[in-house]
């Protein structure tokens, strides 16, 4: 298929319509990309433990809840190519953030956010890279020797730890609710796992003290002003979990001040930055050990089911705010949604 020929006819897709509100649509027309943009023929798009989750809980309630795609963790097949993109039809690629929703048979994205996928990785785990330029970007100050927490072992954790372990961190905590979660951790490559009781608690008391980086890869306010805690002076504090339902956190200033604390978001703010970290997750998605953060596979027309699996989870909770469940879904990570 030619650039100038993209595919036509009608697609299924899924749409969040509103709040706890999913359509599945069986007769969508299939976007045709523009300049510097690509049409994928999805493989797979995995569910988002934290903005997919939060969207369809909170949508119409969040500001945040309706700024972002809802299904944006492809891996596919390109299928057509705009001007001036430089994919090719028929490359296996996966994405960092589409246009269009990765819950359908088609998906558009610009070329920026298109990354290849080795051939030896299945599509469903093929979608889950798109948590590596993310962490590779969020990680970016973490040296050589250094000590690192990271909290929350969900998959973005998971993710960041392989990427943390690679930068040559000396010693690499692994924190979590959730004992099975915690097993993938070591297997992965962490050198000592704690297990958080919930609610509050001291950080420096259950995890040690004077880290040089810590990680927050949950994303309450609790966990926030752990990693303040957790760091020594001058220490650096990454946030990687955001988009949950609590967006606003306090801290102290004059213990940030004391401390004179460094701060690194993890989402690549520039273009310029998107290019270098995706080039980056090229040649590590070989690397990355994926098979452990998917759980389970579901079929398009099982989405509602794949996001009530993974509604079982505390994090949806506000803060403060006693949760049905005692911590993450039982021994749940990733899952993905074939068309």
């Amino acid at each position: 298929m030619t650039n100038d020929q993209p595919t036509a006819g009608r697609m299924r897709a899924a749409e969040l319509a509103g709040r706890f509100e999913l359509k599945l649509h069986r007769d969508r027309e299939v976007p045709v990309p523009g300049p510097g943009e690509v049409l994928v023929r999805v493989g797979a798009c995995t569910v988002c433990n934290r903005s997919d989750l939060a969207y369809y809980h909170y949508l119409g309630l969040r500001d945040h809840c309706a700024v972002g795609c809802f299904g944006h963790e492809v891996a596919g097949t390109v299928e057509a190519v705009g001007p001036g993109a430089t994919s090719r039809p028929g490359e296996r690629v996966f994405l960092r953030t589409p246009i269009t929703t990765g819950f359908a048979e088609f998906a558009l994205a610009r070329q920026i956010s298109v990354g290849r996928l080795p051939e030896r990785i299945p599509f469903e785990q093929g979608a889950i890279l798109q948590l590596l330029p993310l962490a590779i970007h969020a990680t970016r100050g973490v040296r050589l020797g250094d000590r690192v927490a990271v909290i929350g072992q969900g998959p973005v954790g998971l993710m960041t730890l392989q990427v943390v372990r690679r930068r040559g961190a000396a010693e690499l905590v692994a924190v979590d609710l959730d004992p099975w979660r915690l097993e993938r951790s070591t297997a992965l490559g962490a050198d000592r796992t704690v297990r958080a009781p919930g609610g509050p608690v001291s950080a420096r008391e259950l995890v040690g003290a004077d880290f040089d980086v810590a990680i927050d890869a949950v994303g309450t306010p609790e966990t926030a002003n752990q990693c303040v805690e957790l760091v020594r002076q001058n220490g650096l504090v990454i946030f990687l979990g955001t988009h949950h339902v609590d967006t606003r956190v306090s801290f102290d200033m004059i213990a940030w001040e004391k401390k004179g604390l460094r701060v690194h978001m993890a989402a690549e703010p520039t273009d310029l930055a998107r290019a270098a970290t995706m080039a980056v997750a090229e040649r590590l998605a070989d690397q990355v050990e994926l098979a452990p953060l998917l759980s389970a596979s579901y079929p398009l027309d099982e989405l509602p089911a794949a996001i009530e699996r993974l509604s079982a989870s505390s994090l949806l909770t506000p803060s403060g705010t006693p949760s049905p469940y005692p911590g993450p879904p039982p021994e749940t990570l990733k899952i993905a949604v074939v068309p």
